[in-house]
């Protein structure tokens, strides 16, 4: 009896081939993409491997059972799509070690990016705090040159006490206690130790400087009391005055002391610095109140 063939490739088995074969194909052609789905195409590619393998030990099954020509033909078809495997296999390695090269790229940039925010942070810091000290040096040129062209002549010292009341008149007196006490105010307006500067009763909107200043031409060391008032006359019945106390104003070795703003009202006086004044400079001492005298002020 002659031998009887067996074929045991149908349709089902050889589909099976063209399926992983076709598999092998939308990978190559998928992967260079480099899309969201590269998990699944991972999953796919763990599909084929097994697919292979079955087909390995289906093939090793019936290699006694066929004839040998569609044995060979079988094992070269599975030997090139394990070769396309191979490559696959190969190529994924190679996006594999791109993906962690370009994540490594992208934590290096975003600390990069956090690095460089920082320092835009600080830089942006410094130059506010440059700006600050702009205007602070603007606004300390400002009142030294307010003391320079009121006074008219090289000031050692200065007082300058400004308000924006516009209907309010401040008035500004200093007590000289040693040797003998004297008083610079508004009637005796100019002593050889300090002098006021022009009194300005009257001040209309947009006025950029409303200010009492007392100056001194020459140190008269000693220790001395400032104080303020409304001038009787004026329409206003408080202001809130800021108060500054310039030791060579202007110049390199200018020291200043601003104190905080107070309010005062009409009537009254009020006493806000006692200081005492050298040839080197200046500091704040504990209040010392003015000898009024008879009549409020000593001539």
């Amino acid at each position: 009896m002659a031998r009887q063939e067996i074929n045991i490739f149908g349709t089902s088995f050889l589909d099976l081939l063209s399926g992983a074969l076709a598999a092998v194909i939308i990978l190559f052609i998928i992967i260079p993409k480099m899309t969201k789905e590269d998990v699944e195409l991972l999953e796919k590619v763990k599909e084929i491997q097994e697919i292979t393998t079955s087909i390995d030990d289906a093939i090793e099954k019936i290699k006694n059972s066929v004839p040998q020509e569609v044995f060979e033909q079988l094992s070269n078809e599975l030997n090139g799509l394990k070769e396309d495997i191979n490559r696959l296999n190969d190529r994924i390695a190679e996006l594999e070690n791109g993906i962690r090269e370009a994540a490594d790229e992208n934590r290096r940039l975003r600390e990069e990016l956090e690095n460089a925010n920082t320092a835009s942070e600080r830089l942006k810091q410094e130059v506010a705090g440059l700006r600050q000290q702009l205007e602070e040096a603007n606004e300390r040129s400002k009142v030294a040159n307010t003391v320079e062209k009121t006074m008219g002549v090289f000031a050692r010292f200065g007082i300058l006490c400004r308000w924006s009341e516009i209907d309010a008149d401040v008035d500004l007196g200093v007590q000289r206690f040693e040797p003998d006490p004297e008083q610079c105010w508004r009637m005796y307006p100019s002593k050889k130790w300090g002098i006021l500067g022009e009194d300005v009763r009257e001040r209309r909107a947009g006025d950029e400087e409303r200010f009492e200043l007392f100056y001194v031409p020459e140190i008269y060391p000693g220790e001395y009391t400032a104080w303020v008032n409304i001038y009787e006359a004026s329409i206003a019945q408080s202001a809130t005055v800021s108060c500054v106390l310039i030791f060579h104003p202007g110049k390199p070795d200018e020291r200043r002391i601003e104190l905080d703003p107070f309010t005062i009202s009409k009537g009254p006086n009020k006493c806000f610095v006692t200081f005492r004044l050298s040839d080197s400079g200046f500091n704040i001492i504990s209040h010392r109140e003015p000898l009024w005298g008879s009549g409020r002020v000593i001539k």
